[in-house]
């Protein structure tokens, strides 16, 4: 028998070393994203990123594994976008993953930038697992490209 989805959510909260403005570009411009979106093990290629970051506005990519070159596209929709302090992004079903949505806050620390981002989705134990793993595994890259260390 099918695992059915059930309402799920999740925060997850860092620091990073670089202000506020840095943050938010690194989650707002394509060339950026694209360093360091998706989980370990998966790349995000420029070329499948569109973003339109307004109300209303689309935000789509395609995220590749490194390992056998599977693609997993994405298409969401900006529903909040307060310049340099929110984001909110959802959708709808897709690719057998359940709707949900994404608030992201980034809280000016001086020279630092508190991120705290929440889930709320539909998602089975196994997708609401692997979920937080993603977003875990992919904030540390976002992390690493704001001190220097990042290599996409």
């Amino acid at each position: 028998m099918a695992e059915t989805m059930t309402h799920r959510e999740f925060t997850l909260t860092h620091v990073f070393d670089a202000p506020r403005e840095v943050v938010w570009k690194a989650w707002t411009e394509p060339e950026q994203l694209a360093r360091w979106w998706g989980p370990e093990g998966i790349s995000t290629p420029l070329a499948t990123i569109e973003m339109d970051v307004r109300p209303g506005g689309r935000f789509r990519l395609t995220m590749v594994s490194d390992a056998d070159g599977s693609e997993f596209p994405s298409e969401m929709e900006f529903r909040e976008v307060t310049r340099p302090e929110r984001l909110v992004f959802g959708w709808s079903e897709q690719r057998g993953i359940g709707a949900g949505e994404v608030t992201v806050t980034f809280t000016d620390l001086g020279d630092k930038t508190e991120l705290i981002t929440f889930f709320a989705g539909y998602a089975t134990d196994e997708m609401a697992a692997a979920a937080q793993a993603g977003w875990t595994g992919q904030l540390a890259k976002l992390r690493d490209l704001l001190a220097g260390k990042g290599s996409r």
